[in-house]
């Protein structure tokens, strides 16, 4: 399937336009999926701090780390994004 992951989130009530946008393809087991997002921003080492400890649990969030310049990243639980399409998707059919 093709996942937009700012729907996905809540950040958006309408789809992007796949054309538009970036697909990552992602594979967990025997499932694939394709994560639509707007850009990719880099690459970079970070410390990954516990959301979940650390504040509450986020569906479809891992984990957050700070950036250089102090701005907060969210790090996605892309197996819970995938899950949750899935099982929306075979709920609907």
């Amino acid at each position: 399937p093709l996942i937009d992951v700012g729907m996905a989130l809540g950040y958006r009530t309408e789809p992007v336009d796949p054309a538009n946008c970036v697909a990552l393809l992602v594979e967990e087991g025997a499932t694939r999926a394709a994560l639509l997002v707007d850009a990719i921003q880099g690459q970079r080492q970070v410390v990954i701090k516990s959301l979940e400890a650390n504040y509450r649990h986020v569906v479809g969030i891992a984990a957050a780390t700070i950036l250089g310049d102090g701005r907060v990243a969210l790090i996605l639980d892309v197996d819970a994004i995938v899950s949750r399409r899935t099982a929306d998707n075979s709920l609907a059919a």
